[in-house]
């Protein structure tokens, strides 16, 4: 069976209202409530906000370090919750951070931020946790880019390197150079569909591409890939008596995914090992809940490799 996961955001009624970031506490609290809301929608893998307490932005070690200890009796009660239902968590570093920066400071805020979100993944004990991230910028020299990259990522503690998992970007570094950064340092693919549909000069089609990506991850670990759907609707702004037309912008989201494209990820990703699939859709959980059912309709065939639940829109 294939997982569909939700990232952060959930719109579905009687959702949890996200709290402004305070103490881990608080975070923690919420993220108890967002487990419980997902259960019931047959719902186990989410994304964490890459800023759950104020603590992962101020990127002070000692301070989240301590924040846990307080939180010691919530995280068990996350624990057994997780474990009981075999929840996958995972989370994206915050936008900017990347291995490949040109300057120390930069690279040392990457490592940094790296390290917490570890140190938060592995104290919630979820199975198979990933920390997402992206390389960094391209800085007009490709090869220097990912040789800094690579460098970096083997200078990080193992135990928090055996958690980072590198996406491919919309114009930077792509499917082949991160297959290149996985030779040199082990760092496995998560295969972003979108991403991957606006840069491929390679040309890798979407059957290799899925297969090369799910290579790169240990036998002991599912691989996860994310689909989104480019938005194709225009946004309509009032100009006087008419209306101004902005066209999407390329590798934006759509509110929900298309479900003949969904169909053909699936085909592609026939014979593959089992692998789960982050949805990044503006409808969030809504976009998830309805594509069930569009799989049902449509692809009765395929929704049988998909998570089943009673959740309605």
């Amino acid at each position: 069976m294939v997982r569909l996961g939700v990232a952060v955001r959930l719109l579905g009624r009687s959702a949890p209202v996200r709290p402004h970031s305070g103490h881990l506490s608080v975070g923690l609290l919420w993220l108890q409530e967002v487990l419980t809301y997902l259960v019931a929608r047959n719902i186990k893998f989410y994304r964490l906000p890459s800023d759950l307490a104020a603590c992962f932005i101020e990127q002070h070690t000692d301070l989240i370090e301590r924040e846990l200890f307080d939180c010691q009796s919530l995280i068990q009660v996350l624990q057994g919750f997780i474990a009981m239902h075999q929840f996958r968590l995972t989370m994206h570093l915050l936008p900017g951070l990347g291995p490949a920066a040109l300057s120390d400071m930069q690279s040392e805020r990457w490592a940094h931020a790296v390290c917490m979100g570890a140190r938060v993944l592995a104290a919630l004990g979820s199975p198979e946790s990933v920390l997402i991230g992206h390389v960094g910028g391209v800085y007009g020299n490709r090869s220097s880019a990912l040789e800094r990259a690579a460098v970096r990522i083997e200078q990080l503690p193992t135990w928090a390197r055996s958690y980072l998992v590198l996406e491919p970007d919309e114009d930077g570094f792509g499917l082949s150079d991160l297959l290149w950064l996985h030779a040199q340092c082990g760092t496995p693919v998560v295969l972003d569909l979108l991403h991957h549909q606006i840069h491929n000069p390679q040309q890798i089609d979407r059957a290799a591409a899925l297969a090369f990506a799910f290579e790169t991850w240990p036998h002991t670990q599912r691989p996860k890939i994310h689909m989104s759907t480019q938005r194709t609707e225009a946004h309509l702004l009032p100009e006087g008596r008419s209306m101004r037309v902005i066209p999407p912008r390329i590798g934006q989201h759509a509110d929900f995914i298309n479900p003949f494209e969904f169909a053909e990820v699936l085909r592609a990703a026939h014979g593959l090992r089992p692998f789960d699939i982050m949805i990044e859709a503006k409808a969030a959980d809504l976009a998830l809940l309805r594509l069930r059912e569009d799989l049902q309709r449509f692809t009765p065939d395929l929704a049988l490799l998909i998570d089943r639940g009673s959740g309605k829109v």
